[in-house]
C-alpha cells in the first residue's frame, strides 16, 4: 500500500488482472466497502464512483505496461497471459467514464483482434 487515494487501493484489489471477479461480486464488494466506511463515520463523497473508476483505469494501464515490459523486453512471457484480462477490465471501466469514446473503441478493436 502506498500513500494516496483509498480508491486506488480498492481498485487495485477489485480490478486486479490476476483475479477474475464477476461484475456482481465486484459490486457486492464495493457496496460492502461503502457500508463499512459509513459505519465507521467516514463520508463517501459523490465523486467516489468516478474516483474508483479512474484509479482502476490508472492501475490497469500501469499493469499492462508492466506486462508488456516484463513479457516482451525481459522475456518473462508468462506475464503476457494476463494482458487479455487486463484489457477486458480496462474496457469495462472506460465504458463507464464520459468522454473516453475513442479509447473505448480502440479497446473494443483490440479485444476483437485477440479472439
Amino acid at each position: 500500500m502506498r500513500p494516496g487515494l483509498a480508491e486506488y487501493d480498492l481498485a487495485s484489489l477489485l480490478y486486479d488482472p490476476y483475479v477474475d471477479l464477476a461484475g456482481a461480486e465486484r459490486a457486492e464488494l464495493i457496496a460492502y466497502y461503502r457500508a463499512r466506511q459509513i459505519e465507521n463515520g467516514i463520508a463517501i463523497d459523490g465523486d467516489f464512483d468516478l474516483k474508483l473508476r479512474l484509479c482502476a483505469m490508472q492501475r490497469l494501464m500501469q499493469a499492462l505496461g508492466a506486462y508488456g515490459f516484463l513479457g516482451l523486453v525481459k522475456g518473462h512471457k508468462h506475464f503476457l497471459n494476463h494482458v487479455s484480462a487486463a484489457v477486458r477490465s480496462l474496457h469495462f471501466i472506460v465504458a463507464k467514464i464520459d468522454r473516453l469514446t475513442e479509447l473505448e473503441k480502440a479497446l473494443s478493436e483490440l479485444m476483437q483482434q485477440s479472439v
